[in-house]
Parts: structure tokens; C-alpha cells; sequence
């Protein structure tokens, strides 16, 4: 007969305020917040054993994508092979020094750092004596690093890259990109076995306990901690449990999304306007721009690849923006739409914000993979950085935003006294 392996007695919903009261979950169970819908307690089964097995199997992966060639590329008997790391020395040794370091980061460091902290978080749950802080900092990393791991985006810049190329040369895959699609799913996988709320019950034990009503913690005179979802008292400035800084609505939080969005739309336009990458083929240069590459890749038939990069690269960011705009404008002056579509909408530019790093991803393979002097090479161009930012700001954006908001503005207007009309 399974047993509970959460105990929690209460937690607030990060996405809307709401207090919900936790029965002990099994393994297999999830717990979603009972007023919005979101997900807020997955118990897998056997999971500390499930996510020791997959991070370490990762790890591996990962050592072995860096140990061998990753890609292999000719045209007109001339070829040469690419390892990960040509990915980062090129773009180093062409001074491209803040591309090279955000690729590092998306693609070694940060995945790095988060597997380390789970395994190491995994290995303390059975060793008592191990220091209390250091198990708080490991898991204030995860929270912190997640939404940073884009190697899945990667992945898929890799395959665009191939398809841009095919016309060009012949390009084939060698044994570190095999390992490299194992490292992708297995750190996918071990995303998914992370539950930040089971993790702090693990190391902090469970969060403090309160007479609750069911409704809202600001309401209450409460206030839920965004980091672990423990629910404080009113005047706490710090989490008892997590240590992390509390406020009931996150501060300026409409004026730093706006302050974002403007900037990202400043960035947006030198993008757009100036190449992404250079091409040289046998002496003479073409840059080309983003919808440059869009309307090669259409002319060539590669439709799909396109369309693709016309999603991620122009309409997403121009979306994203134009999403948290409205909602911002929401959080002030309501409409009628109902707060739930408001929050769905909310969740999507969250989730899809990443994937504009395709393009920038593609260059950066291109810039590895074509290094053959005067023949052919191909060389990041000045809107590299600038779009880069616009992905940076706008998922800043998206984070500094507090969706509780839009729940307030709803509880107000369905809390208010109906107007009489003319009798």
C-alpha cells in the first residue's frame, strides 16, 4: 500500500494568492491550486532515486558531447569537423566576447550548476550532517537557473543551421551530437522530476502553519512566499523557511515590465534593420537579416525551417511584447475578458519566450562550422547583440511581472456593489 511522501498543510499559489489547503499526496499524485488551475505539487514516484539516476546519466552525456566531434562539414573537398567547443573558441577568437559568454552560460555553465545542486541536494537528503545553508543555496539556484536552461533550443538551432546549409555542402553528424541529444532529454527530464515545493519540505521541513479561509493570503492579512510557497504573516519581510525576501505584491512590479518592454522594442529595431550574419563565399560578402534568411530559406523550399524561424525570431518577440503590454494595461483597467484567459496568456509568453534564441543559436553554429577563409566563412553581424537583447528583455519582462494582479483587479470589481438602474 503506497504511502504520503509530501506533508504540507497549507501553500500559496504563486500565479494568483490563493491559499490552498495540501492532503498528503502519493506518489504519482499532483496537486493543482484550486481557485486557477496551476500545478503546484508533483509527487513522483521514487523520485530521489529517479533524479540521482537521470542527472548523473546527463552528466555523462554531456562529457561525452564534449569529448568528440559534434559536426562535420565539407564542400568541394575541402571539410573539416567541429567539437563543442570550436562553438565557443570561434566566437571568442573573433571577439565576440559576450555572444561566446552567453552561449557558455545557456549551454555548459548554467545546466551545470543545476544538475550539480540536484544531485548534491539528492546525496544530502541521506546524509543528516550535511550543512543546512548549503542545501538553501543549491535550491535557491534551481529556482533561479530553470528558466535559463535553453540546450532543448539549442538543439534545434543545430538542426536549423544543417538546413540552411544543405544547399551549400554536406554536412553530417558525428558521435558528440548523439550524445548531445541523450545530454538534451535527460536534463528535460530531470526539469520535470524538480519540484521546488517537495524539495523545500525535504530540507526545510514544512512551512509554517495558519488558520486560513479559502481565499486569497492578502486578504487574509497573509503573505505567500514566491520562492518554496510557505504562507507568512503580514509583516514578514523574510521567509522563515526559504530566507527569501517576501512581499505581498511584487514591488514596481507594472512600472519594471514597462521599463523592459520599451527597451526591448528599442532593441527590436536594429535587429531587425541590420544583418544577423555575414556570409563570405569565395571573396565577396553578403549579409543578410533576419527576414533575409526567412525569404532564402522559403526560395530554397524549406518551408517549415522558414516558418519556423519566422515564429521564433519576429513574431514571438513583437507578441511577447505586445501581450505584456495589454496585460500591464489590464492590471489598471480591466475588461471583460475573464481573469483565467488573462493568466493562460500569461503562462504562453512565459513558456515560448526562450525559443527566440534559435536564430542567434544558428549564427553561432554557422560561425564554428564555417571557418575556411576567403572560400567561405560566415561571421556573426551587428544585430547578434542587439537581439539578443530584445530575448533578455522581454523574459525579464515576463518574470518581473506579478500575474496576482489581474486576480485583484478581478476580486475588486466582483466584490463591488452593482449599480442600480433608473426605475
Amino acid at each position: 500500500m503506497s504511502h504520503a511522501v509530501f506533508h504540507e498543510n497549507i501553500t500559496t499559489c504563486e500565479e494568483c494568492d490563493f491559499i490552498n489547503e495540501i492532503p498528503p499526496l502519493k506518489s504519482g499524485e499532483r496537486f493543482r491550486c484550486q481557485h486557477c488551475g496551476h500545478v503546484l505539487v508533483s509527487a513522483h514516484k521514487h523520485v530521489g532515486a529517479r533524479i540521482m539516476g537521470v542527472s548523473l546519466s546527463s552528466l555523462l552525456m554531456l562529457a561525452l558531447a564534449m569529448s568528440f566531434p559534434f559536426l562535420g562539414f565539407s564542400s568541394n573537398g575541402i571539410g573539416r569537423s567541429v567539437t563543442l567547443f570550436n562553438t565557443l573558441s570561434v566566437l571568442l577568437s573573433q571577439g565576440y566576447l559576450v555572444l561566446g559568454a552567453l552561449i557558455s552560460l545557456a549551454l555548459f555553465v548554467f545546466p551545470l550548476i543545476y544538475l550539480l545542486s540536484v544531485l548534491f541536494l539528492i546525496w544530502s537528503f541521506n546524509h543528516p550532517n550535511t550543512l543546512n545553508f548549503a542545501q538553501r543555496y543549491c535550491l535557491r539556484w534551481i529556482t533561479v537557473i530553470q528558466p535559463w536552461l535553453m540546450v532543448d533550443v539549442f538543439l534545434v538551432g543545430v538542426l536549423v543551421a544543417l538546413v540552411k546549409m544543405n544547399s551549400l555542402a554536406d554536412i553530417s553528424f558525428e558521435l558528440s551530437f548523439w550524445a548531445f541529444c541523450g545530454y538534451v532529454l535527460l536534463l528535460l527530464k530531470t526539469v520535470t522530476l524538480v519540484d521546488k515545493r517537495w524539495f523545500w519540505n525535504q530540507v526545510a521541513g514544512k512551512s509554517p502553519e495558519h488558520s486560513v479561509i479559502a481565499a486569497t493570503a492578502k486578504k487574509q492579512g497573509l503573505i505567500g512566499c514566491l520562492f518554496c510557497g510557505a504562507t507568512l504573516s503580514g509583516d514578514a519581510k523574510h521567509c522563515d523557511r526559504c530566507g527569501h525576501s517576501v512581499y505581498s505584491r511584487r514591488p514596481k512590479s507594472i512600472g519594471s515590465t514597462v521599463a523592459l518592454l520599451i527597451a526591448s522594442l528599442v532593441m527590436y529595431v536594429p535587429a531587425n534593420v541590420f544583418p544577423i550574419m555575414q556570409t563570405t563565399f569565395l571573396g565577396s560578402t553578403e549579409p543578410s537579416t533576419i527576414m533575409g534568411g526567412v525569404l532564402l530559406l522559403w526560395s530554397l523550399g524549406s518551408y517549415p525551417v522558414a516558418l519556423i524561424i519566422l515564429l521564433a525570431s519576429v513574431v514571438i518577440p513583437l507578441a511577447k511584447v505586445l501581450a505584456l503590454s495589454w496585460l500591464c494595461w489590464q492590471s489598471y483597467f480591466p475588461g471583460r475578458k475573464q481573469t483565467a484567459q488573462k493568466i493562460k496568456l500569461y503562462r504562453i509568453t512565459e513558456l515560448v519566450g526562450r525559443w527566440s534564441m534559435i536564430d542567434v543559436f544558428v549564427v553561432a553554429i554557422l560561425t564554428s562550422l564555417v571557418q575556411m577563409g576567403n572560400f567561405m566563412s560566415i561571421l556573426p553581424g551587428p544585430a547578434v547583440l542587439s537581439f539578443t537583447s530584445v530575448i533578455v528583455l522581454t523574459m525579464l519582462a515576463a518574470m518581473t511581472f506579478d500575474p496576482r494582479l489581474l486576480w485583484d483587479k478581478d476580486e475588486a470589481r466582483s466584490s463591488a456593489p452593482l449599480k442600480r438602474g433608473k426605475e
